[in-house]
């Protein structure tokens, strides 16, 4: 079974580990901008397709509250075609300018 967790012993971001029958297959790190905004900073797995629930709980996270702009600070080519293609992006900006209205329009996938 894979869950996703936050990581309680990191007080300073938010780093969400996620596992597959106890072992590490992936995670995302995010922190809180002085502007108000999330902004996500690492992300890996093994499993590219599993970006898709990484991404959708740390921003769940920031919707709950009261944040609705996220900036994604990768700068890995292949992770960003992977966020591109789950909508979370485009080739003009890696900011997500509304969570609510990501979540709204429901699932897209490449």
């Amino acid at each position: 079974m894979i869950t996703i967790l936050r990581d309680p012993e990191i007080a300073d971001k938010l780093v969400y580990i996620m596992k597959d029958d106890g072992r590490r297959v992936g995670g995302i790190t995010a922190v809180l901008t002085g502007d108000g905004d999330l902004m996500i900073t690492a992300l890996d797995s093994e499993v590219e397709l599993y970006y898709d629930g990484l991404v959708r709980t740390v921003l769940a996270y920031a919707e709950a509250r009261g944040i609705d702009r996220a900036i994604f600070d990768i700068s890995d080519e292949r992770q960003l075609r992977r966020l591109k293609g789950f909508g979370f992006i485009t080739d003009e900006s890696r900011v997500l300018e509304s969570i609510s209205a990501f979540f709204s329009a429901g699932c897209k996938s490449e």
